[in-house]
């Protein structure tokens, strides 16, 4: 007999992840207001930690191997592939709801990384050489922030639309390349420590209130809850 799967939250918790999500989100904007202030002290304040990081990868080849693996994962044109692609599936094993779902957290997400990064123009760690383009676009680490709005979300699909032990497994090897974005992003010398801080507080915040949105107004609910 196939094992039951994950139930879904009650209707009713949608208020509380709600707020939590208010939370991180708000935390993460006063981070991004923090840093555009004065970006040269910003810098200058995280340049130790980066350092750190940096020398790490650069003294240990297999670090450095994870963290460009991990990294691999979230690179801006798989992110533009890999979200729509996913949701045309849902759509085709009539799981619209998850897609809106997922669409939402990756898509909103993306403008919502875009208009932090051109905003505040923070210019990258001085480990490496970018492109023009690529040089003041530092806060927030797209990688980062994706890690939550794609990789997190796909693991929550994961979790309550396969059975276990499936749902187990996807939904770890999803978190585990979502949770290490920051690490590896900082590793590979590509931002500073506060801007993988501030795309957790902000994408963790987005997904949650994106969550809380799907939970109220469209998770498949029992008969029962919908009276």
């Amino acid at each position: 007999m196939p094992a039951a799967m994950h139930r879904l939250p009650e209707r009713s918790t949608a208020g509380r992840i709600a707020l939590l999500g208010a939370v991180l989100l708000g935390l993460g904007l006063c981070v991004a207001i923090f840093i555009a202030l004065d970006l040269a002290a910003a810098n200058a304040r995280d340049l130790p930690v980066n350092t750190w990081f940096w020398d790490l990868g650069q003294t240990q080849d297999w670090v450095l191997a994870l963290a460009e693996f991990f990294s691999w994962f979230a690179d801006g044109p798989r992110n533009i592939v890999i979200a729509p692609l996913v949701a045309v599936i849902l759509v085709l094993v009539r799981r619209w709801r998850w897609a809106v779902f997922l669409l939402v957290s990756s898509q909103l997400g993306l403008v919502i990384s875009n208009i932090l990064k051109f905003s505040i123009a923070r210019e990258r760690p001085p480990f490496i050489e970018n492109t023009d383009l690529q040089q003041h676009l530092s806060f927030p680490s797209g990688h980062a922030f994706a890690g939550f709005t794609i990789w997190a979300a796909m693991a929550i699909i994961a979790w309550y639309l396969l059975r276990p032990p499936w749902a187990n497994v996807v939904t770890s090897l999803l978190l585990v390349i979502g949770l290490l974005q920051p690490p590896s992003r900082l590793i590979v010398g590509k931002h500073w420590i506060t801007d993988v801080l501030g795309s957790w507080l902000v994408g963790a915040g987005w997904l949650l209130l994106v969550w809380a949105a799907f939970l109220w107004w469209l998770a498949p609910r029992p008969v029962e809850e919908r009276v």
